[in-house]
């Protein structure tokens, strides 16, 4: 298997932790490249901080391999632009409010 980098964008609404046998952490997020759709694979360590710090339109250079199910398996990630929420309004726990129009 060769290493591949890729730069994309996280187009999963939710990143996926995924429960294994043997403890170990597994996020599944959808990552969108050059018009074309990889799902991804996320494992170990960097698993926990990956969850925290990406969400949906996170840009990212991802460096990884792909396996025999197609699926890409990162080794390594890079944030290149985190989304901005310029105009929207937060409630006191951080979700975004819906807006609605009062007639």
């Amino acid at each position: 298997m060769e290493i591949i980098m890729i730069e994309g964008t996280v187009i999963s609404d939710e990143i996926k932790v995924l429960k294994t046998d043997n403890g170990v952490p597994l996020c599944r997020f959808t990552f969108s490249a050059n018009s074309t759709n990889l799902n991804c694979l996320i494992t170990g360590k960097i698993a926990y901080t990956f969850l925290y710090e990406v969400e949906n339109n996170t840009v990212l250079s991802l460096t990884g391999k792909i396996n025999r199910k197609n699926q890409f398996i990162v080794l390594q990630y890079f944030i290149l632009k985190k989304p901005t929420y310029f105009g929207k309004i937060f409630n006191y726990k951080g979700h975004a409010l819906p807006f609605s129009k009062n007639y």
